[in-house]
């Protein structure tokens, strides 16, 4: 049998040993090894020592997927998901992800979960998700047992509220490194969501999770920063969370960033910084900074004034449920501001702001 760990050795070297090891491993691969063919099916999908060449790794994977080996089955299906190397095709990564579930490969159990939950390429089948999810996270997959945490939390298919058990599985998920696991910890114990209140718990599991990359950890913690609770008020380190946050696409930390900018928070004051962050928030829904957007189209700061814009803008928000963009709409349509003037158009919309808690539009609609 061939010796993996040390083919591994000499594939990390350089010149001549890098590829003696390479060719070992080919030949082995070639010969019917099914451990060597998923080895180098894993360096050509990572690009690790050779190029990176997900066609190359789809045909190894197939050929250790052929005589029955779970990892490259999984793999595999992860390649047909994606259509990364071959022609996408979930019903092939379905059936892939089965017969590695067959074997209790952990990921592939947990890819079946998902697939059976919401239904992809197959019929939905929530308890036989449900039993995917447990089998991984009892076999150490993270992912399942940050889900199980969820599904605890929330009261989701099937399963009765049970903090208690959620907190378990996230315990479970953070020890093995999850992030959001570790990001839920955090918000559990920061809010004595059907656990004591504690501050210092959640600024430790926050911190973990934030350096650990989660984007929400990051916001979490940056608001900390911001307010001064359980930690020291810091607002240049309240920045540089949200701003980490915001440089992984995170709307909310995208959003904070252009507050710190507007207001001066941490960060020298910059009006078009400002717009430039409330737009990228904005542009993936987040509704205060459409809001934001459309004020400061329609004042003119950070950008050239132009009214038409903040309407748009408000128009976006309203429709997507903000209430401010729904009174900030009604007055512009009040006023002719940006748009043809429409009184009962302008009620209309003062009333719905009412309806959702804005206490001066009740007042407006009733002098039109």
């Amino acid at each position: 049998m061939m010796d993996i760990d040390g083919i591994r050795v000499m594939i990390a070297g350089e010149g001549k040993q890098k590829a003696d090891g390479l060719r070992m491993l080919r030949t082995a691969a070639n010969d019917g090894d099914v451990r060597a063919s998923v080895e180098l099916g894993t360096l050509y999908m990572q690009g690790e020592h050779v190029d990176q060449n997900t066609e190359e790794a789809a045909r190894w994977f197939r050929k250790a997927a052929d005589a029955g080996d779970p990892e490259a089955q999984y793999c595999l299906g992860m390649l047909y998901e994606y259509g990364d190397g071959v022609k996408q095709d979930l019903k092939e990564a379905m059936s892939l992800y089965t017969k590695a579930s067959e074997r209790n490969h952990p990921g592939a159990l947990f890819m079946r979960a998902m697939f059976l939950e919401e239904g992809i390429s197959c019929e939905s089948d929530v308890p036989e998700a449900m039993r995917c999810y447990e089998e991984a996270a009892l076999r150490g997959n993270a992912d399942s047992m940050y889900y199980m945490g969820v599904f605890a939390q929330h009261g989701l298919n099937g399963k009765d509220v049970n903090i208690p058990e959620a907190v378990e599985w996230y315990c479970r998920a953070a020890e093995h490194g999850h992030p959001e696991a570790q990001y839920a910890l955090g918000a559990l114990y920061e809010d004595g969501t059907g656990v004591d209140k504690d501050i210092k718990r959640s600024v430790k599991w926050y911190s973990v999770a934030a350096k650990n990359g989660s984007a929400r950890a990051q916001c979490a913690l940056g608001y900390l920063y911001d307010q001064g609770i359980g930690l020291v008020h810091d607002s240049a380190k309240a920045f540089e969370m949200y701003l980490m946050a915001a440089n992984q696409g995170n709307d909310v930390g995208q959003f904070n960033v252009g507050d710190a900018y507007l207001n001066g928070s941490g960060i020298e004051k910059d009006d078009s910084e400002a717009f430039k962050w409330f737009m990228l928030s904005a542009n993936q829904g987040n509704m205060l900074a459409m809001c934001n957007v459309g004020y400061m189209y329609q004042h003119g700061i950070g950008i050239p004034k132009k009214e038409s814009e903040a309407v748009k803008w408000y128009k976006r928000g309203s429709e997507a449920g903000s209430e401010l963009c729904t009174f900030n709409l009604a007055s512009m349509y009040e006023s002719g501001t940006g748009v043809d003037k429409d009184t009962s158009l302008a009620k209309e919309l003062y009333l719905k702001a009412a309806e959702m808690g804005i206490e001066d539009a009740k007042a407006r609609a009733e002098r039109l």
